[in-house]
Order: C-alpha cells, then sequence, then structure tokens
C-alpha cells in the first residue's frame, strides 16, 4: 500500500486501495486503524466508462466510507462528494445513477460543458421543484394563516376557522389550533403546547382514508385521492367527485369550495406553483352545486320574516327584561336593531368610535372589507341610537360594571382575567357573539325570530320611511339605502327588505288600482 506525500484535500496523507465496484466489497473493507486522522481512497476495478473518476473515502477511525467523483473542469482537478454509503440504501446502484443524472445535464462532447458542483438548475429540474401536492399547499396556507387574495393582510377569523376545518380539520389537529384577531381585526392563528410547525405536521400525518367509506367527514388533507394530488393536475372532475364523494348538503359543499378556491388562488398567486404558465381554466371555478327548492334549516324558517310595527315594541320589551341577566349582550341587540351595522362588526365596536354626532365604523370591521377599497364611515345618531347609546352609559356607571371602564371595547366579555391588566386590550375582552342573551329574549317573545331577524326589519323600515317622507317607489328607496350600506342594491332587495303580508297586499291593490286608472283613460 503506497501514501501520497500530501493529501489533495488537505489534512493527513492518504493511502489507497482497489476493490471490486459491489455493495459487499465496499461493505466488508474494515481496516483496524490507532491513526485518528489516517483515511484511504479505495479504486473501484472495471468501472465502465461513464463512470470513470469514482472513487470511495473510506477512514478507518470511524468506519465512514464516502463516494467522490474526481473530474477535470477548465483544466483544474475536481473532487465532488456524491455521499456516504449506507448498505441496503446507498450504495453502487445509487451513486452509478447520480453520476448518470450528472453526466446527462452537465456532460457534452467528451467534456464537462458545466461543472457540477455548482448545481445548476435545468427549466425542466424548476418546473418540477414548484411542483406541490394539495396537502403541501395546506401546510403552507395554514401556516402563512390564509393570507388575503388581493391585498396584503389576512382573512378573517371566521374564514379562517372554516376553511381550516375543512381543508385539514375533522382530526385532532385542528384542536391544536388558536384562531384569534390582530389590532385589525386580521385573522391569527397560533399553535398550542409550544408545538412548533415542523413538530405539529409531524406529530398530526395525514390519514390516507376514503370519503367514499366513511360515515364520519374527512378533510382534504387526509383524503387518499385529493390529498396527494399535485396541484398543477387538479381538475373540476377530480373535484366534482370529491363534493359528491358522499351525501353532503349544499351549504357544506359551499364553503368546501370557498375553501378549495381560497387554496387554489394561494397557490396561483403567492406559491407561483404553476410558473409562467398559469391554467387556462380554474378548476374551483364554475362547479354546479344542485340546491333544493326548499331550506331544511331551523334558522331558514325566518328567511322571510322581519317584525312589523306592532311587534317591534314586544321585541323591545323582551330585550330589556334580559338586562340584568345579559347586560351588555342586551344592549348591544337594541342598538343592533337601529342601525345598518352586523352583529359581529357591532360587537368590535370601541369605546373611541363613539363620537359627539356619529359612530365611526371602521374598515377594519367591516365585513366586505377583502373587496375593493374600503374606507371608514360615520353612522349619524338618531334618536333610536342615542336612546340605545344611553341605557349601555348607564350599564358603564354601574357599580358593579366599573372595572369595565378598563376594556377598550364597547361590548365587554364577561369573562375575563381581571388579574392581567396588560391583557385588558386584547381580542379575547371583547364579546364574540349574542346568541345567549338572544335565547334569554325568545323565553319572552310570544311571535318567533332570530338575530338576523332585526337586521331585515331596520332595513324593511327603512325603505319604508323612504316611501312615505321622499315619494320614492320600493325601487328608487332601496337604490338610495344601498348607496350607505351595500355595493348594490340586490342584496336588501333580496335578502333584507321584508314587509309583512299585509303590506304587500296594500301595495298589489294600489298598484292594480293605478293600472285600472290608466286602462280607463285609454
Amino acid at each position: 500500500m503506497k501514501q501520497d506525500e500530501k493529501n489533495s484535500l488537505g489534512g493527513p496523507p492518504v493511502a489507497h486501495q482497489t476493490i471490486e465496484f459491489e455493495d459487499k466489497a465496499i461493505k466488508e473493507l474494515k481496516i483496524i486503524s490507532s491513526k485518528k486522522r489516517w483515511r484511504l481512497n479505495v479504486r473501484f476495478k472495471s468501472l465502465p466508462s461513464y463512470l470513470r473518476g469514482l472513487y470511495l473515502r473510506y477512514t478507518p477511525k470511524t468506519q465512514l466510507k464516502k463516494f467522490y467523483l474526481k473530474y477535470k473542469y477548465r483544466g483544474k482537478a475536481i473532487r465532488l462528494p456524491l455521499g456516504e454509503f449506507i448498505p441496503d440504501y446507498y450504495g453502487v446502484i445509487q451513486v452509478s445513477k447520480e453520476v448518470m443524472r450528472l453526466h446527462e445535464k452537465y456532460y457534452v462532447d467528451g467534456k464537462w460543458k458545466h461543472n457540477p458542483k455548482e448545481q445548476l438548475i435545468t427549466q425542466k429540474e424548476l418546473e418540477e421543484s414548484q411542483e406541490l401536492s394539495m396537502r403541501e399547499v395546506i401546510q403552507r396556507i395554514v401556516q402563512a394563516e390564509f393570507p388575503r387574495k388581493n391585498k396584503i393582510g389576512k382573512i378573517a377569523m371566521s374564514s379562517q376557522k372554516t376553511y381550516a376545518r375543512f381543508l385539514m380539520g375533522y382530526h385532532e389537529r385542528f384542536d391544536q389550533l388558536i384562531f384569534d384577531e390582530d389590532a385589525k381585526n386580521q385573522g391569527t392563528i397560533k399553535l398550542k403546547d409550544g408545538l412548533t410547525w415542523k413538530s405539529f405536521w409531524a406529530k398530526y400525518p395525514p390519514e390516507n382514508k376514503d370519503p367514499k367509506n366513511s360515515e364520519e367527514d374527512i378533510s382534504v388533507y387526509d383524503t387518499n385521492n385529493i390529498g396527494p394530488v399535485v396541484i398543477d393536475y387538479l381538475t373540476k372532475g377530480i373535484v366534482s367527485k370529491y363534493l359528491e364523494c358522499k351525501p353532503r348538503n349544499p351549504g357544506t359543499k359551499e364553503n368546501i369550495m370557498k375553501a378549495l378556491q381560497c387554496l387554489y388562488s394561494y397557490a396561483e398567486k403567492r406559491l407561483k406553483c404553476f410558473g409562467d404558465k398559469p391554467p387556462v381554466v380554474n378548476p374551483t371555478h364554475d362547479i354546479e352545486i344542485l340546491k333544493d327548492d326548499e331550506t331544511h334549516t331551523k334558522a331558514s324558517q325566518w328567511n322571510e320574516v322581519a317584525f312589523d310595527d306592532d311587534q317591534i315594541p314586544e321585541v323591545n320589551r323582551a330585550i330589556i327584561k334580559t338586562v340584568r341577566r345579559k347586560p351588555f349582550q342586551s344592549e348591544a341587540l337594541l342598538l343592533l336593531g337601529c342601525t345598518q351595522i352586523r352583529p359581529e362588526e357591532l360587537l368590535k365596536l370601541k369605546k373611541s368610535d363613539l363620537k359627539d354626532k356619529y359612530i365611526l365604523f371602521r374598515k377594519e370591521t367591516k365585513k366586505e372589507r377583502s373587496q375593493g377599497t374600503v374606507k371608514d364611515t360615520k353612522v349619524y345618531y338618531t334618536d333610536e341610537i342615542i336612546r340605545a347609546l344611553d341605557r349601555l352609559h348607564r350599564q358603564y356607571k354601574r357599580k358593579c360594571h366599573e372595572k369595565y371602564r378598563f376594556i377598550p371595547w364597547l361590548f365587554p366579555s364577561s369573562r375575563i382575567n381581571w388579574g392581567d391588566p396588560s391583557k385588558f386590550k386584547d381580542n379575547k375582552t371583547r364579546r364574540k357573539n349574542l346568541s345567549g342573551a338572544w335565547r334569554e329574549v325568545r323565553k319572552h317573545l310570544k311571535i318567533g325570530g332570530s338575530i338576523k331577524t332585526l337586521r331585515k326589519t331596520y332595513f324593511t323600515q327603512k325603505v319604508k320611511v323612504e316611501m312615505s317622507q321622499g315619494g320614492l317607489s320600493e325601487e328608487e328607496a332601496i337604490e338610495k339605502i344601498s348607496k350607505t350600506s351595500h355595493k348594490s342594491p340586490k342584496m336588501i332587495k333580496h335578502k333584507y327588505n321584508k314587509p309583512p303580508e299585509s303590506v304587500k297586499i296594500k301595495r298589489a291593490q294600489k298598484l292594480s288600482e293605478v293600472l285600472e286608472f290608466k286602462r280607463k283613460q285609454q
């Protein structure tokens, strides 16, 4: 055995030995040496031409065996490490494939066109490196806290919960997520128990279940059909089959579609998964979801209902009866009944939003903030709003409620950790919903209705007032009102303007009289 006078890679001298190019020969290579830094360059017998320059670097002290490729590039000798020999995992077959890959990529006309050590990326490799499965995109969008589609920031917390449930929920991993809101009312997602995202995904791997054979819902992440699909190859057919793989009501299908649309848009606009050639057809768009003529949910019975003139005082009396048990919630219901603000928006109001002549309706709290340009608006005081706010101010003056002066929210939560003043301004110290108070109100009501009925009543009354005082038709009144509350009059016309049957009959009779008068004139 001969030794080099100088190790070309630096360090102590290196000896040379020759063995067969076989896994067995490499595995059985073993030399006992007391020299700590002595290494051996092992050459292989009868190598094919494309493997010329391949050898094994062996360290007897540690028994480390590592493949190297020696080649010349622009007259300079270079040694490229090709990985450690691991029995039954990485041996002569694997290293041969790696050398062949380097030849195909960098070796042209008998010489190295590029230096393999620089690891240049070809166009094909670049495109393949951008390919992500549905599961990988789900991981990234959850970690990114569901960015908004066309704006900087995150979507609302309620939407984050809904989308996360369908994409990676229906599993105990969903319970490890903490959903909250920041100062701009944008959703945030954190992990419980000190988990990192890497450990989280490792702890809760995909289940690979067939949704067709499961009695319970399975998330996209856990399915064995749509979850592993590379998002580039997602088609309308795949999406449609997933929607129809088991019985689901139309509302659930629509929510799944919204979640998939959010995911696909994120992959296209944020991750740039499709490179320079985005798909011509978005597979999550224009998928028809069949609906029944009749809805069967409990809340649907109030879809076409608004409180009439005789019922409004009864509702207000029922709300006032709940003040002792639900003080701030009941006052919120009274204010809800006389403003255009939605319940979830109302509960995000701060005391500082109450100005001398109006309520500042901040753009951060608006539901439509993700659609185009949204600005702060002013909700000017009316007699009804002033009465509702006066009642709320009286609640704050009660001795048992003095502590709430430290809370910035107009409608504080009843569950506050008073021992930690540093968290008084957190989102957790505000009321999140009014369902508990409305259940109390329903006990005192002989008539039915939901919280949304209050909003329908407000707009129905608003249309009625505009028609009577302004001499406008119903269409004109709706058009005028929508300019300060909606982007289009369609929502008020079809969803919120719900005059009682008696009013509809009177309007129909009046219209009939006008038409009859015109016919007689002709």
